[in-house]
């Protein structure tokens, strides 16, 4: 069990980095990344330079046979022939490093700018049209933290119903839950914590949105209502962190049950 009721009881941004020391370390990858490219562009202005080197010296081979008149001409035939087969393979090499650096930067340049895109994202604090699970959980926890609730209700929402599955879903429900506590919207605060009980029962977060749930439902003074969250508890939760809490509250609600200024129903 996750001991998510000292998290939320703490003050709201007491457990999230900002989204400028994310984006401060994702420009320090986007320099890494720069500097290898330029490390790569070194490798292949020498490796340029290497075969250059091989050229001018299959040139001074012609020369020095040019210079000997007396040699040999089928000697001199076979010298040209390699000199001419050396410079084919120098060009040849050339244009395939050329080549394969130039796709090497267009796909180096396409992941920058796409790194960019999103350091830029999670800074404007808003998701975009393509926002992964991993962007809107941390967009949606800034929103929280900075207790932007109606922000952050929102990013939730779109998280858990964009991606049903992923790991971070019922975190998502739970927080919006949270949210909806904060603004004091009690009734949307249970649908959430319910949601998160029918959807995801087997989540650590599901007791501990129960015993919020029968917080809320004190709130609305629906104290019949808030004993039944605790009683699922008790039954599907026996091992639950908040145990402790929940058997304090059913007690208080006990005996507020005929308490007309605690309870209504």
């Amino acid at each position: 069990m996750k001991s998510i009721l000292i998290l939320a009881l703490c003050a709201p941004g007491c457990f999230w980095a900002t989204t400028k020391s994310e984006g401060d370390a994702i420009r320090t990858d986007v320099g890494t990344l720069k500097g290898r490219l330029d490390v790569k562009e070194k490798e292949l202005n020498e490796q340029i330079a290497k075969l250059k080197q091989v050229l001018d010296d299959a040139t001074l081979v012609l020369k020095r046979n040019n210079a000997g008149l007396g040699a040999d001409v089928d000697q001199l035939r076979n010298d040209v022939r390699t000199a001419n087969g050396l410079v084919v393979t120098v060009n040849t090499t050339v244009t395939d490093l050329k080549s394969s650096y130039d796709t090497y930067r267009k796909s180096t340049d396409a992941r920058l700018d796409a790194i960019e895109a999103r350091v830029g994202q999670i800074e404007s604090g808003k998701p975009s049209a393509n926002s992964s699970a991993e962007d809107l959980w941390k967009l949606g926890n800034t929103a929280f933290e900075a207790q932007r609730y109606a922000e952050a209700i929102e990013i939730y929402k779109r998280l858990t119903q964009t991606y049903p599955t992923h790991d971070k879903a019922d975190d998502a429900v739970y927080f919006k839950g949270q949210s909806y506590g904060y603004l004091k919207d009690f009734d949307h605060a249970i649908g959430a914590y319910q949601q998160l009980y029918d959807k995801y029962p087997d989540s650590t977060l599901a007791d501990d949105g129960l015993y919020f749930a029968s917080l809320a439902a004190k709130e609305l003074k629906n104290c019949t209502e808030a004993r039944t969250y605790l009683a699922i508890i008790k039954t599907k939760y026996a091992k639950s962190n908040v145990m402790k809490q929940a058997n304090d509250l059913d007690a208080s609600l006990k005996k507020d049950a005929k308490n007309k200024k605690v309870c209504n129903t």
